[in-house]
């Protein structure tokens, strides 16, 4: 289930990086894709910790693993809103900000930097420390309204989309498994 999110994620990060860009205009688009991406998400989120998905990988990995769907699936949420009511992305912007923080310490725990409880995953660590720096990203462009950087956050969410959510999708659906990153 994780893989089919994964792969949609990566054209909706690939459509959002292009609206940061300024390519994309079709405003009412790109809200009903946030709009269906979140939705999505939240309910596979909401799935994982009922049935407690990944318990085999330890006490608190299913936890771990739907709080970060439930960070990006309010972020997709936040984007729809924001273009249905022609809002600003302000909201957006600081929400990003404690979500970096919380996706930085969320990687040094699959480092085992911070905590024992995940288990040791440097590439999970990796991605979650790209993330990190994306929502950092978000938080300087429409948090403190820096404009300028419009550009260089939305290819950074297209590469970090491909990296992370598309590349590992169509992995497992070659291969049955991601493989050696």
């Amino acid at each position: 289930m994780v893989f089919i999110i994964l792969y949609l994620v990566g054209a909706i990060l690939f459509v959002n990086g292009l609206l940061l860009m300024g390519v994309v205009s079709s405003f009412p688009g790109v809200a009903a894709l946030n709009f269906l991406g979140g939705t999505l998400i939240t309910i596979m989120a909401l799935y994982i910790t009922m049935t407690d998905m990944y318990k085999g990988f330890g006490e608190t990995v299913s936890n771990t693993v739907a709080a970060t769907c439930l960070t990006f699936s309010v972020a997709y949420l936040l984007i729809a809103l924001e273009v249905w009511t022609k809002g600003d992305f302000t909201v957006l912007g600081w929400y990003a900000l404690p979500m970096s923080a919380c996706l930085f310490f969320l990687s040094l725990g699959y480092f085992q930097v911070l905590g024992k409880k995940l288990p040791k995953v440097p590439q999970f660590g990796t991605l979650w420390f790209v993330w990190a720096v994306c929502f950092f990203l978000f938080w300087l462009r429409f948090g403190v309204q820096m404009a300028a950087i419009g550009p260089l956050t939305g290819w950074v969410i297209i590469i970090a989309g491909f990296i992370t959510c598309s590349y590992p999708a169509l992995a497992y659906f070659q291969a049955g498994k991601v493989g050696q990153w």
